[in-house]
């Protein structure tokens, strides 16, 4: 350190002004170069926008003239127009509405908030939805819109929603808002949270519109994208009612399905509820199955019955008749064999065989 302090003071002070202004010089450089690189931006920049502005322009250009030829054709048309019959006026006027009419979904969905239920609607001959289809419970929320028409969107097979729960068969309605099934706790058919299915009918989700899967897989299938839902609140539920829903939380066998699922290995398919004791649903199709084999063992019976009675009637009159006969013939025996006696008894026969024809003839 102290070399470099003795060479620092035999260095003479012309070479510090010297030094010290190459580094005032330096700075100005710098300084110059950073304020012509800025100025190259900023023409660049001035430059692009320009360019775009130019795009800009023709493109505006080219819009004016397909507006001009757009105008010019519709002119065109007009005149064709009016130089037509009014016939056909108005078959040309009613073609954008048949258009419209045509793209129109063939569903109209009405959410009631307050009765829990959704109305399907269909169109009418006027291709208005004043025809009522289909009805489905449901359970809607605290955020579910109270009023309002919206589109349908997106649709989805399984969908992740709030608390990590899963759905089947989602189809948003509006933002967060989206028709689906009861929620599962794991995207498996088993694992349906069963005290949740059973407030179908009621107001319990979120915000979503809940429904049995067989009715949020009737919409995923057959409402297409575009279908607009109607939310409105009424204490009538509509004009097809109020479907009822199943209780499933008592039954532990079959609790985790939901029993529309018509998923295969749904247990409620071939569950048979107990009835205390009564014939099962499924044991009361084989009695039934077997009833008219049953009645035919009597009705096969009942004509033998009646036929043994005929067959023997005519046996316990027929020997009345056989002794009948014999009663007269017996005395006959008993008599004494003499000729005389047995003229005159055959003559006594024959006159009361003739008495008694002679009888039956008047």
């Amino acid at each position: 350190m102290e070399n470099l302090k003795n060479i620092l003071k035999n260095v003479p002070k012309k070479y510090y002004i010297i030094t010290v202004i190459i580094i005032v010089l330096l700075i100005i450089f710098t300084i110059g170069l950073c304020i012509y690189s800025s100025n190259n931006k900023t023409d660049i920049i001035e430059t692009d926008s320009m360019e775009t502005a130019i795009e800009e322009n023709d493109e505006d250009i080219e819009n004016q003239d397909t507006l001009t030829v757009e105008v010019s054709e519709l002119n065109e048309e007009v005149q064709t127009m009016e130089n037509l019959p009014e016939e056909n006026k108005n078959e040309v006027s009613n073609k954008p509405n048949k258009e419209n009419n045509e793209n129109k979904p063939k569903y109209y969905i009405k959410v009631n908030y307050t009765a829990n239920v959704v109305t399907i609607y269909t169109m009418d001959s006027n291709k208005e939805y004043t025809v009522p289809y289909k009805a489905m419970v449901c359970s809607t929320g605290i955020d579910t819109p109270k009023s309002g028409v919206y589109k349908m969107s997106g649709k989805y097979r399984w969908l992740l929603l709030f608390g990590g729960v899963y759905g089947q068969y989602s189809s948003r309605i509006t933002g967060h808002i989206l028709f689906h099934s009861v929620p599962y706790l794991a995207q498996s058919p088993d694992s349906l949270e069963y005290w949740e299915y059973d407030k179908l009918g009621t107001s319990a989700s979120a915000g979503c519109i809940r429904l049995a899967v067989v009715d949020a897989k009737w919409i995923y299938d057959n409402c297409s994208k575009g279908t607009c839902v109607e939310f409105y609140s009424s204490s009538d539920p509509g004009p097809l009612g109020k479907p009822s829903s199943q209780k499933i939380s008592s039954n532990e066998q079959c609790r985790n399905w939901d029993p529309t699922d018509s998923t295969s290995g749904n247990p409620w398919k071939s569950y048979v509820p107990d009835l205390g004791g009564q014939a099962n649903p499924v044991e009361q199709n084989k009695p039934n199955e077997t009833k008219p084999q049953e009645p035919s063992s009597p009705e096969e019976t009942n004509p033998q019955q009646p036929n043994n009675p005929d067959e023997t009637k005519p046996q316990e009159p027929s020997s009345p008749q056989e002794t009948n006969p014999q009663e007269p013939t017996k005395p006959e025996e008993k008599l004494p064999d003499t000729n005389e006696n047995d003229s005159n008894e055959q003559e006594k026969v024959e006159d009361s065989n003739t008495n008694e024809n002679e009888e039956n003839l008047l």
